[in-house]
């Protein structure tokens, strides 16, 4: 039947089947859930865990909190457990976080950090020029300095201009104090 279309037609046919077939294969994140949007979001590990940093949509100062969520998938890439959540109170909590953006040594950087414990967490992303160079989170033990990194098994999803004038600039990045400018 599509083979009988004219050429264009049959394109925005295929088109439409493809996005279609995206759309409903697409994993069913924890942000998406109760009315939260995802500032960050991938698979990691090859789609067995999730890292997401999750926001009400819209995003305030006066009602807004955001949250890192860490965790485990099941096969059709549904959340079956979070291992990790932070804060467990959202009151106040982007007062909790830091985000920055800055270029060191011609890498451009988006992170966003929190504490817990004696660890520092930080969600980022970093290219060179067009080039991706990775993105996922880092966790760093204050004590030893000893750094562990889960990388995103695809490209994430990272609106951190989202948190633009809500989260303080992080003085902890290589380049000294960052910030979104």
């Amino acid at each position: 039947m599509i083979s009988r279309l004219p050429l264009p037609a049959r394109v925005f046919t295929i088109m439409l089947a493809t996005i279609a077939v995206v759309v409903v294969t697409l994993p069913a994140r924890a942000c998406n859930s109760s009315g939260e949007q995802a500032i960050f979001s991938c698979e990691a590990v090859h789609g067995r865990k999730f890292i997401e940093l999750c926001a009400p949509a819209p995003l305030s100062a006066q009602d807004g909190y955001l949250r890192y969520r860490f965790g485990a998938q099941d096969k059709d890439g549904n959340e079956a457990r979070v291992e990790l959540a932070y804060p467990d109170d959202l009151d106040g909590s982007l007062a909790r976080f830091y985000a920055a953006v800055y270029t060191y040594k011609g890498v451009y950087t988006q992170s966003v950090r929190f504490t817990r414990g004696g660890y520092d967490y930080r969600v980022y992303t970093e290219a060179r020029g067009a080039r991706e160079l990775g993105a996922g989170v880092e966790v760093r033990d204050r004590k030893s300095g000893k750094t562990t990194r889960i990388a995103c098994s695809e490209r994430p999803r990272f609106y951190i201009w989202e948190l633009k004038g809500l989260v303080a600039c992080d003085p902890e990045t290589p380049v000294g104090k960052a910030c979104l400018k």
